[in-house]
């Protein structure tokens, strides 16, 4: 494999020819590599993409798709791919790529509904195909992903999945009814916080500062094969949220109760389902609605939002990466007064 070492900067390049899909003879050129093997592994990486042929199986390019993609990806990640993969490969997996057509795709949504799956789930399994379909495109050269024309699946007739919370005074009788003092600490920072839960069995005693009343949220942790795995947050930053004083109250009784904690020790060691466990007292005790643990975090944007706070501190406090998506999840939360906006238009014109 023919590499060069460039004197001026003192890095290596390769530059060589290559034969693409249609028969084109073309150079390629890419220099920067600290070291010689790296600029050979380079090009041994873009000869191999370059065996891609565009009439090749759905299911032979969706391996070249992992090699590419998954190392980038965390393992509850691929996992979700994997299983969405199951629903998609008994359609696509003979399919030649560039024989994928916009009937293709049509006829594969038919068919799911036929399945009676909903809408937001098509959509999901879609998104993949797509995902698979615009690799090709954007790095191997497939002309078209038939996905962006045909649009996304509506299920006729669904009536949509209504969202589950707790109102202020659904919480206030929940909490007071939550007899097991870990889940009803873990509830109320859920609520008052909005964290994810991967976030709260992350958070770690030194992310605590009661005295200044805050909370630094940095991490997610998951449960994958029995095992925890510490990441980032899902939006890959970190935030620090303000806690009501109740919240610090019921925090630092909960620490009374913990023994010997050093400050690097989780907060909630792992119980499965303790904090459902703790929903299902308060909704069997008290007939409020029994909700999912994210809707807890949902509790606490419709909390936010008929208090009147802005979105974008909305935002911020559930760590979303702009308003857009705390948008387009809560809008129907934020008040549309049309007609005190008549009567102030009114005023105005007299």
């Amino acid at each position: 494999m023919p590499t060069y070492k460039d004197n001026t900067t003192n890095k290596w390049y390769c530059k060589f020819y290559y034969t693409d899909y249609e028969g084109n003879k073309k150079q390629k050129k890419k220099s920067g590599f600290n070291f010689k093997k790296d600029a050979q592994e380079w090009e041994r990486d873009f000869l191999l993409s370059k065996q891609f042929e565009p009439d090749m199986p759905f299911e032979a390019f969706l391996e070249i798709y992992k090699k590419d993609k998954y190392p980038k990806l965390r393992i509850s990640s691929r996992d979700k791919k994997q299983c969405r993969y199951k629903r998609i490969l008994p359609y696509f997996q003979n399919m030649p790529l560039n024989k994928i057509s916009n009937k293709d795709i049509s006829n594969w949504q038919n068919k799911m509904i036929e399945l009676g799956f909903r809408s937001t789930y098509i959509k999901g399994l879609q998104g993949e195909i797509s995902a698979v379909l615009n690799h090709a495109v954007r790095f191997y050269g497939l002309r078209i992903n038939p996905c962006k024309i045909v649009g996304y699946a509506k299920v006729p007739d669904e009536i949509p999945t209504k969202m589950r919370y707790w109102t202020y005074d659904e919480y206030l009788k929940a909490i007071d009814n939550i007899t097991d003092l870990k889940s009803k600490t873990a509830i109320n920072l859920l609520y008052w916080t909005g964290m994810r839960k991967g976030e709260l069995y992350a958070l770690t005693w030194d992310k605590l500062d009661l005295d200044n009343k805050t909370i630094l949220i940095d991490r997610s942790l998951q449960r994958i094969n029995g095992k925890s795995i510490v990441t980032t947050t899902k939006t890959y930053e970190s935030r620090i949220v303000k806690l009501p004083d109740t919240t610090i109250d019921q925090l630092k009784e909960y620490k009374d109760h913990c023994y010997n904690i050093d400050p690097s020790d989780y907060v909630f060691d792992w119980e499965k389902q303790f904090i459902e466990k703790g929903i299902r007292q308060a909704s069997a005790t008290t007939g409020i609605p029994r909700i999912h643990v994210h809707g807890l975090r949902h509790s606490h944007a419709s909390f936010l939002i008929s208090q009147g706070v802005n979105v974008v501190l909305v935002a911020k406090r559930l760590g979303h990466k702009d308003i857009k998506m705390t948008l387009n999840t809560y809008s129907h939360f934020f008040p549309t007064d049309e007609n005190n906006l008549i009567d102030n238009i009114n005023k105005l014109n007299k």
